[in-house]
């Protein structure tokens, strides 16, 4: 697919276009893979699948799945890449029947992934069959309580007909006991650990076996607890308890487990001194928790808001400002009655607010400012609207009688506008020479590019989008930024987006209409917010404030987090740090100060910098073995192998003032809030590994992060992180011949935490 998309972005770009296209560079960016919705069900069964496929691997035995059309399909799709075949609704079970007749059992047991509604439609036969031929079948049936692929119709488990009129409630495990399955099980798919044993012990049993995974689809069940919140709020009052989930990425190891194993697209990624690190969308997570029951690592953390009302608690309230001044505008109604056509494309991420602003223009054109001699075309194309997915809009105005498509072609649109940075630069070949991108200044990570982990090619960065975003000409603006900070979410930055073109004058319609379409095209609890995300968007265009990277000097705030056992380190402590920092500073001036800060400050927080002299000796080694390309790649995977990321020195990450002080934002949205850490400490004493789940309080942590004597008592303590760091070094000192970029990147990207960590070293050649 990859070569076939080489070859036309090379056949695009040597086509002679009348009009000068935006975008004709031969540039691939990375592509949105169709994902589960955030919440969704049917993730937690295959990722337990995949678990249990690797486990069975170690055994000798290879897990054959097979499945048919519905939400579940997706599981083909990385990371999952769960599903063998795929085949009509139904035919999942017939597949798996005709290959056991010819398998064995022991070595491959076969899995059906089936839903709750092609279980009625179809999947009946399936099971009935394999009793009469005594087949060793699992069938999993993927219980959401709807026929969610399709728009979420009922299914004869609800107890309600099309028309709405109540009918018997038929128990999908009463219709598999019935057909005579002798061994028929009901699952919380959220409840990980005794589902997790259920599979483990069921797959390799002989006979059918059926196992109902049921747990409401999270689209359904998220609607149900939007309206109820929207009902307190219109009320007056707020919601008692709101729990949400955050990554600490200082604690992050970016192994990507949580992302591998979930494949959520509410997991984004950031970056900081060491490279890329996982964190969490509040825009996109629905707090199902999930990711944490994976318990790869402790950077995991619940907070709880008390009394959650986040327009009510919102610090900075501005009201809707209608007073701005009107836009000189490049695209009248008039002048597409006198032959004009204008062509607009709406794209973005599915559940990001993009299908709403596509519905205002539309419902504007359906009022054409009372012109009767204008006609339009609207296609929303809404395929991959589950979040992660990319969400596109076409619209044509043109003057009646004349015919035209509604889809804009190469070098076609007037205006490309979209929230998102990287789906409106995939779509800039569609805008015209004199046409203008209008573009939110952030983006969300799709899968393919958290799913790859850049040891043939350098990480992609945001700010690699907004330099090609300024080489195509488009214009990017805070969006996001502006709607967090004065209205509480971001997704009202999809409205904004749409004020900055407006205010731009690339819109042909009057403000009333636009306004007046905006009353008619969202819920009504909703206008408020959005014209004044919408006045928010054109604040934007007036003051000229196209985003650009702000590269803060953080170095102040590393100083300020270093914070020890003995409280503010003593001066010749101080003086022995800031040494080193300017060391590094004089040595590797292309490197941030703020990275450079973050390197120092771990090597001093680990064990006071008792390595520093040795470590200086190593970097000097280093800067003559690498060109200053490698530099920062091999520097950071050198100053990791200094210090480890045991239960003293995460303590200390924990509780920094910098996390404290980011965990302010909830102020935003309650009361007051209250932190929950999702921890896992591992000790070796006496040859046993003790393992427990904790939830630390803050005392218990600042108590902990005084223990460094604890690293000389347990001699065997993490030894095999010690061993893998001694490896890794060598490595990173002795240099490469060749394919250095590959090699360093292998190198650095043995990381996470424990088994993880050593699985990571197997694969890479060196054994813990």
């Amino acid at each position: 697919i990859g070569e076939a998309l080489a070859l036309l972005h090379l056949s695009v770009k040597e086509l002679s276009l009348k009009k000068d296209s935006l975008s004709l560079t031969g540039d691939i960016l990375p592509l949105r893979l169709p994902t589960f919705c955030p919440g969704c069900p049917h993730r937690e069964t295959l990722s337990l699948l995949k678990d249990l496929r690797v486990k069975l691997k170690d055994r000798g035995i290879d897990l054959i799945s097979h499945g048919d059309v519905g939400c579940y399909s997706l599981s083909f799709l990385p990371p999952f890449k769960e599903m063998h075949n795929l085949s009509a609704m139904g035919q999942g079970g017939a597949l798996g029947a005709g290959l056991d007749i010819f398998s064995d059992h022991k070595k491959n047991p076969s899995v059906v992934l089936m839903g709750d509604s092609t279980f009625f439609h179809s999947g009946l036969t399936d099971i009935s069959n394999s009793v009469q031929l005594n087949h060793s079948i699992t069938y999993i049936l993927l219980d959401n309580d709807n026929t969610a692929m399709t728009g979420h119709q009922m299914t004869p488990r609800t107890g309600e007909s099309v028309e709405g009129i109540a009918r018997p409630k038929q128990s999908i495990a009463s219709v598999a006991k019935a057909l005579g399955v002798k061994k028929v099980l009901e699952v919380n798919p959220s409840d990980r650990y005794f589902y997790q044993n259920l599979l483990n012990e069921i797959i390799l049993e002989e006979g059918v076996k059926v196992v109902v995974s049921n747990k409401e689809c999270a689209l359904t069940f998220g609607a149900r607890v939007k309206n109820k919140e929207r009902e307190i709020f219109n009320s007056g009052e707020s919601v008692p308890v709101k729990t949400f989930f955050q990554i600490n990425t200082s604690a992050c190891e970016d192994c990507r487990e949580c992302v591998e194993m979930t494949g959520c697209p509410g997991l984004t990624r950031s970056f900081d001194a060491y490279g890329t690190k996982v964190m969490i969308d509040p825009q996109i997570c629905v707090g199902d928790s999930y990711c944490t029951k994976l318990k790869a690592c402790p950077s995991f953390e619940r907070i709880d808001v008390f009394n959650y009302h986040p327009e009510k608690n919102i610090i900075q309230v501005i009201k809707a400002d209608n007073n701005l001044p009107l836009p000189q505008f490049k695209y009248t109604l008039d002048s597409i009655a006198h032959g004009q056509i204008w062509r607009v494309v709406i794209t973005g991420v599915g559940g990001s607010g993009v299908t709403t602003i596509s519905k205002i223009l539309a419902n504007a054109a359906l009022k054409m400012g009372g012109h009767r001699d204008l006609d339009f075309k609207f296609v929303d194309q809404k395929g991959l609207a589950q979040r992660n997915g990319n969400v596109t809009s076409h619209l044509a105005i043109f003057k009646k009688g004349r015919s035209a498509t509604p889809t804009s072609q190469m070098a076609g649109a007037d205006l490309v506008c979209s929230p998102d940075l990287l789906d409106g630069l995939r779509l800039a070949h569609l805008c015209q020479g004199d046409g203008e991108m209008i573009l939110g200044d952030e983006l969300q990570w799709p899968l393919t590019v958290l799913l790859d982990y850049n040891e043939d090619k350098k990480n992609l960065t945001r700010q690699d989008l907004l330099d090609k975003a300024k080489e195509k000409k488009a214009k990017t603006f805070a969006v996001r930024k502006a709607v967090e900070e004065k209205i509480g979410k971001a997704v009202y930055q999809s409205i904004a987006i749409l004020g900055v073109a407006f205010q731009r004058g690339l819109i042909p319609f009057s403000l009333d209409d636009i306004l007046d379409s905006i009353k008619i095209s969202v819920p009504k609890l909703e206008i408020e917010n959005n014209v004044l995300a919408f006045n928010l968007g054109r604040g934007l265009a007036i003051t000229t404030l196209a985003a650009e990277v702000n590269h803060q000097d953080q170095v102040s705030s590393w100083w300020e987090s270093l914070e020890d056992s003995r409280g503010p380190f003593e001066l010749f402590e101080a003086k022995s740090y800031l040494a080193f920092f300017h060391f590094l500073e004089e040595e590797f001036m292309a490197i941030e100060k703020e990275k450079l800060a973050q390197f120092v400050h771990d090597i001093y927080l680990f064990d006071r910098g008792q390595k520093i002299p040795e470590l200086k000796g190593n970097i000097i080694r280093l800067k003559n073995i690498y060109n200053v390309e490698f530099h920062e790649l091999a520097l950071r995977t050198l100053i990791k192998t200094y210090f480890i990321k045991d239960e003293v020195f995460v303590a200390h990450q924990m509780i920094s003032p910098m996390r404290e002080e980011n965990d302010q934002m909830y102020l935003k949205l309650g009361k007051s809030f209250k932190k929950k850490f999702i921890n896992r400490p591992s000790f070796d004493i006496g040859g046993r590994k003790i393992e427990f789940d904790l939830s630390p309080k803050p005392w218990m942590l600042k108590i902990m992060r005084h223990q460094r004597w604890l690293r000389a008592l347990l001699v065997s303590w993490h030894f095999k992180e010690r061993h893998l760091q001694n490896q890794i070094r060598e490595k990173i000192l002795k240099g490469f011949s060749s394919n250095i970029y590959n090699e360093l990147a292998k190198l650095d990207n043995i990381k996470g935490y424990r088994q993880i960590r050593y699985n990571k070293a197997k694969m890479k050649g060196l054994y813990a």
